[in-house]
């Protein structure tokens, strides 16, 4: 599974610490299954934070839609499955993204 760099969120936790969190396009090689991961890191530390789900779904589409959502919602690994979650009960819901 390789993962690709979708997009970067920066901002400042409660102590005024800078955390970059970055979000992936996952592709297992061969099989055409797309998933997204989460990865949070907090400048000057080496504290990784990190989520994935690796087979979300067979359209590219989808998978894209998601992080969108993800980046624009600044989503970290820790709230990452409740908001995957939610994400994905629009797009059962909807038929297409509303998100």
């Amino acid at each position: 599974m390789k993962g690709k760099l979708k997009g970067k969120q920066t901002f400042l936790d409660d102590k005024h610490r800078e955390i970059v969190v970055s979000y992936y396009l996952m592709e297992e090689e061969g099989d055409g299954v797309y998933g997204v991961a989460v990865e949070k890191r907090q400048k000057g530390s080496d504290v990784v934070e990190w989520d994935a789900v690796p087979k979300l779904s067979a359209s590219m589409e989808l998978a894209e839609r998601v992080l969108q959502s993800l980046i624009r919602n600044k989503v970290t690994p820790i709230s990452f499955a409740e908001s995957l979650d939610e994400i994905m009960i629009r797009e059962e819901r909807n038929g297409q993204s509303e998100i």
